[in-house]
Parts: C-alpha cells; sequence; structure tokens
C-alpha cells in the first residue's frame, strides 16, 4: 500500500496579511463558488443496468442515497467562513516567527502568550452552526472539510531554509455523550492519533491519574505544537453544565484556545446549543464574530426545496420510473416538513415497499403508506413541526428555533448561486432511465434535446459521465489546474 504523501505545494498568496507565512502557502487557493461547488458536491454512481438487479441486491444500492452531497446556498457561506477562519489563524501563527514558538513553548502553562505581531489582530476567531437535527449541518462541515484532503502536512524547507514541523489543518471532535470535559479532551487524543497515524495520544490522555486540568493542559500543548487550524467541534449541544462544571468554564476552556492559542473554533449543534452563549456578553459576541450559520429549515416548499428533491428524486432502482410531479413534491415536503434527513429515509423506504409487493412504482399512495407504517416513531417530531406552535416544540428542544436575542447575531448574507443551479442541476440531470419515463412524451421535445445534446458544450454530458470534472476538464470546461475533486464517500 502506497504511503500517503503529506509533503505540500506551497502557493504565493495575493492576500498581505497571508504573504509569506509557510502554513497558509501550503494550504489549498481560495475557492470560487463554482469551485467549491465541484469539491463539495457528490453524485452516487448509477447505471441504467442496476434497475434490474434482483430485490436484495436494490436493496444495498439504496445505500447510496444516504451519501448524496447536493450543495445549498447554506453550503457556500459555510466553506467561505471556514477558509476565513483558517487562514486568519495561522496569520498570528507564522512558524517563521520567534514570538510564535514562545507561544508554542508557553501553551501548556496556559498564561498569556506574547504579543504577537503588533500591527496585527484576530479579525475572527469561532462560528456557529445550529439547526434541526437532519437538516445537513455535519454533511455540511464534511463537504467543507473535504475540500482540505490533505489534513496533515509535513513541512521540511521552505524558501530553502529548513521548517521540520507538522501542521494539523483541522480536526473534527464529536462531542461525547456524557458531556464531560474530561472525555471532551480524550476524544481530541482520540482524533489526534487518527489524523497523525499514531497510537499514542489516547492512551496519554486515558490514564487513570490524569485530571482534568491535565488534559485540558496537554490538548493546548498538542493543539499549539502541530498547528491546529480550526477546531470544528460537533453536537456541542451535548456538553451539559453538570458533568463539564458549568457553562462559565466550558466556555472559559475552548475561549482558551482561541484568544491563548489563536485556534479557530467551529461549534456545530442543534438549538439546544444557543443556550451554551446566553450567559455571558463576551461568549455570545465571540459567537457572532462569523455571523450565526441557522440551517433552518424551510416553513413551506420553496424553490431551494424542490432542487433538493429533484437532485435525489432521479435515484429510482426501480423497474418504472415515476416522474416528478408538484402534487408529489407537496406530499412530501407535508410528510418531512422540510428536514432534508426525513426526506432521504422516506425516499428510500418507500422504494423498499414497493419493490417487496412487486408494484415497481412510487406513487403518493406509496409514500404516505411508508410515512404511517415506517415512520412512526418520527410522527411525533413531525406533528410539532406542522403545528409550529411553541406549544408543540416546547416538547422537543431541539426543534424550538433561536429566539429573537439570536435573531440579533445571525449574518443573513447568503451567498448567491442562482448562476450556478443550472449547472448543479445539469450535473444532478436525469439518468435517462428509459424513453417512456421521461417527464413530457411529446416526440419533437425529445428531438430537441437529443439535438440539442450533440453540442459537446452542453454541460448535462457531464452528468453522464462517470467522472463530471474529469469529463468537464477534458472538453475545456472546466480549468484543469483546479484541485482535485475528492471523491471519497462522506463518512457517516
Amino acid at each position: 500500500m502506497k504511503a500517503q504523501d503529506h509533503s505540500p505545494t506551497y502557493l504565493r498568496q495575493r492576500i498581505q496579511e497571508y504573504q509569506d507565512n509557510p502554513l497558509i502557502e501550503a494550504l489549498p487557493p481560495i475557492l470560487s463558488l463554482r469551485q467549491a461547488a465541484l469539491h463539495m458536491m457528490y453524485r452516487p454512481p448509477f447505471e441504467l443496468e442496476e434497475k434490474s438487479f434482483t430485490v436484495e441486491e436494490r436493496w444495498h444500492l439504496l445505500g447510496r442515497l444516504k451519501h448524496i452531497v447536493a450543495p445549498r446556498p447554506s453550503f457556500y457561506q459555510l466553506e467561505r467562513t471556514v477558509s476565513r477562519l483558517i487562514r486568519t489563524g495561522y496569520v498570528l501563527r507564522n512558524p517563521c516567527k520567534p514570538e510564535t514558538w514562545q507561544s508554542v513553548y508557553k501553551a501548556q502553562v496556559n498564561t498569556p502568550p506574547p504579543l504577537l505581531h503588533r500591527h496585527l489582530t484576530a479579525t475572527e476567531s469561532e462560528a456557529v452552526v445550529v439547526g434541526l437535527s437532519g437538516m445537513g449541518k455535519t454533511t455540511a462541515i464534511d463537504a467543507v472539510l473535504r475540500i482540505y484532503p490533505q489534513q496533515l502536512i509535513q513541512h521540511q524547507r521552505w524558501r530553502d531554509k529548513p521548517l521540520p514541523i507538522k501542521q494539523l489543518v483541522w480536526l473534527k471532535i464529536t462531542c461525547p455523550k456524557n458531556g464531560s470535559i474530561l472525555a471532551f479532551c480524550r476524544e481530541f487524543a482520540r482524533q489526534l492519533d487518527r489524523a497523525l497515524g499514531t497510537n499514542e495520544y489516547e492512551e496519554m490522555y486515558s490514564r487513570s491519574r490524569v485530571t482534568t486540568d491535565e488534559a485540558e493542559a496537554m490538548m493546548r500543548q498538542h493543539a499549539a505544537t502541530y498547528f491546529l487550524g480550526v477546531l470544528v467541534i460537533d453536537e456541542i449541544q451535548r456538553l451539559s453544565t453538570a458533568k463539564s462544571g458549568g457553562t462559565e468554564r466550558l466556555l472559559d476552556f475552548i475561549q482558551n484556545l482561541r484568544d491563548m492559542l489563536k485556534v479557530p473554533i467551529v461549534l456545530v449543534g442543534t438549538y439546544k446549543a444557543v443556550n451554551l452563549f446566553k450567559s455571558e456578553m463576551k461568549d455570545a459576541r465571540r459567537a457572532s464574530e462569523s455571523g450565526l450559520l441557522d440551517f433552518r429549515r424551510p416553513m413551506r416548499r420553496d424553490a431551494e426545496w424542490d432542487k433538493l428533491v429533484e437532485r435525489i428524486w432521479h435515484y429510482q432502482w426501480l423497474h418504472t420510473f415515476t416522474p416528478l410531479t408538484s402534487p408529489m413534491l407537496d406530499r412530501l415536503f407535508d410528510l418531512t416538513q422540510g428536514v432534508t434527513d426525513f426526506l432521504v429515509i422516506l425516499f428510500k423506504l418507500a422504494q423498499q415497499r414497493v419493490m417487496e409487493d412487486g408494484s415497481e412504482t412510487l406513487t403518493e399512495a406509496a409514500i404516505q403508506a411508508t410515512y404511517d407504517e415506517s415512520l412512526t416513531l418520527l410522527h411525533p417530531a413531525i406533528n410539532a413541526l406542522r403545528k409550529n406552535t411553541i406549544e408543540s416544540l416546547f416538547a422537543f428542544e431541539d426543534l424550538l428555533p433561536p429566539d429573537r436575542y439570536l435573531e440579533e447575531l445571525k449574518n443573513t448574507q447568503i451567498p448567491n448561486i442562482n448562476h450556478l443551479e443550472n449547472e448543479l442541476d445539469n450535473l444532478f440531470g436525469p439518468p435517462e432511465h428509459t424513453p417512456a419515463s421521461l417527464t413530457s412524451p411529446s416526440k419533437t421535445k425529445k428531438t430537441r434535446r437529443r439535438n440539442h445534446l450533440n453540442d459537446i458544450d452542453d454541460l448535462r454530458h457531464a452528468a453522464t459521465q462517470t467522472s463530471p470534472l474529469e469529463f468537464l476538464q477534458k472538453t475545456g470546461q472546466l480549468n484543469a489546474d483546479l484541485p482535485s475533486l475528492v471523491q471519497d464517500v462522506p463518512d457517516e
């Protein structure tokens, strides 16, 4: 097995603050919206011959549905935010500056670092991502982190000078269910081992005599030593104030990583996480620096919802392809209330149902029956969302949206991606199940479509290719110098 190459390729920077810094020069270039879309999206394979597979085999194919990544506007806002956080964090930790090493050596002591670069101050250090469970927060952050596939960078020389350091661009931690700071630090060690390819840090943090204070000190030291670019903390709502020593202590620990070590933080969680930032003004201010990224569900069927359903709908491994209609879109929204994870689950289970009963056709009746019989555990939450009253949502704390206080912190400047939608439509376009299954039976329209596709510049050709990115590069429609599109299937 070929060892992974951790050596960097240094890129000259145009932004003045980012120049002459090997940590920033080793990162991928800042992406345009179009480049970001191609990197974040994931379109699972779909072959027409798979529709003739046995029922048992097609059940397995349905597992691909959970891996679809169709970027939405909030994805682009998150990508831009993380990109800026990583770079601004590294501005104040240039390894070519002696002040940086003073900070690294004193990281475990938990004392204020020397004044770094008097002419610079950190502009951002934290972002908060909230939303309902199942709205795609984790999918979005995973898609953004895949833009940095070289998680570990091994520097040796920079501009003909020795630079024997390891750079950890990002680390993602899922908060442990018991919510304690000690367990949190041990999860950090587990992910650190995974990123570095070692097996020493989890054991180091798990020794029976290691106290919470000692674990915190080790975490500070290792974050500084490996020049951690950004720490992503998922499921932040799990941090209970009882076991972590109170909200104030928890936030002080996170603030210590930001302020003392200049390590940016991205907090991801349900609406329960909002309570962590209400008590202290400084915590609310820090949390709002990059704007509150709210993965809010649509209150009613809208264009963004329709686009998402259309891009998933083509993945039908049934003998008969059912075109998507407006009544079907209405039914799907009513039964899922705009929660993307509910949509994927319902779509998968409905296909399983019609495979089993032999009808091999998705109908509104089949969708409704699947909801009635297979999604009973979700009915209370969906009914609460359908009513959308404080009384109905109160029983499900995760369903309560941010209140007026957090509305003031929101950054509503969502990137305009209208010019990208047609291209994404092409890439997620219909796989031409059968001529009879096309949405329009008009022969004239089919002929126009076929003639139009004879034009090699038509981007819809890419949707029929195994590798859309490679096709676009070969036909000259995409710059071949773009960073490679990571095709790994997203982690579950």
